[in-house]
């Protein structure tokens, strides 16, 4: 018996395979999308990142800046008084949120502004914004910025009523205890300067932002 082939089968046939294989296309091309875009944003994070740590590299450059000024005018009582043109208080401001990642109309901080604008925060999230930043010269093209405060109850010069921050003084008066801290020895008779708070924001490209702290005496 002979068998007799039906033309519309093949043609069946031949029209599933068309189907599968553009399924496979449709499912080649998704996957090409999928990894150009996975490649695309791990670039940009790549990219995000060198920024990162670029502003990093340059925010200890910008706070020997600030240091540099504090050295220039930690002689005589300039620095008794504060001196907003160049980002400098002398009080400690317990209150300061510098990055404004902390206030909230719940629990309102006292924010740096740093660009004029509090940047951006809205009205009644923050208790006051009058904390002006000092720019520097700028770092490796980017832009840096500083807030000194030193860790003072109040303005004016230090005093019983005037409580600063210091160093922990050391017993000089022998060999044996130089260098040790007991409760009632000796102390030096040499008076530690206050400490001071040296707040750096370093801003760089994609808006790349930084913030470091440092305390110094002198």
């Amino acid at each position: 018996m002979k068998r007799v082939h039906s033309p519309s089968r093949r043609v069946a046939q031949r029209g599933i395979s068309l189907l599968f294989a553009l399924m496979a296309l449709v499912v080649l091309a998704l996957g090409a999308v999928a990894l150009t875009r996975s490649v695309d944003t791990g670039t940009l994070v790549m990219g995000n990142l060198g920024m990162k740590q670029d502003t990093l590299a340059s925010s200890a450059p910008a706070a020997e800046q600030a240091i540099a000024w504090l050295q220039a005018n930690v002689t005589g009582n300039t620095l008794d008084s504060s001196d907003p043109s160049n980002g400098y208080y002398a009080s400690s401001i317990d209150k300061l949120d510098p990055t404004g990642n902390h206030s909230s109309a719940a629990t309102p901080l006292s924010l740096v502004n740093w660009d004029g604008d509090c940047n951006g925060a809205a009205s009644g999230t923050y208790a006051t914004c009058d904390t002006l930043a000092k720019t520097g010269t700028a770092v490796n093209g980017n832009k840096v910025q500083w807030v000194i405060t030193r860790l003072c109850d109040n303005t004016g010069a230090p005093s019983g009523t005037n409580l600063c921050v210091r160093p922990a003084s050391a017993a000089t008066s022998t060999a044996l205890e130089r260098g040790e801290l007991n409760p009632g020895g000796r102390i030096s008779a040499a008076i530690m300067g206050p400490y001071y708070r040296v707040v750096v924001r370093v801003e760089g490209p994609r808006s790349a932002v930084t913030y470091t702290e440092s305390l110094v005496h002198f």
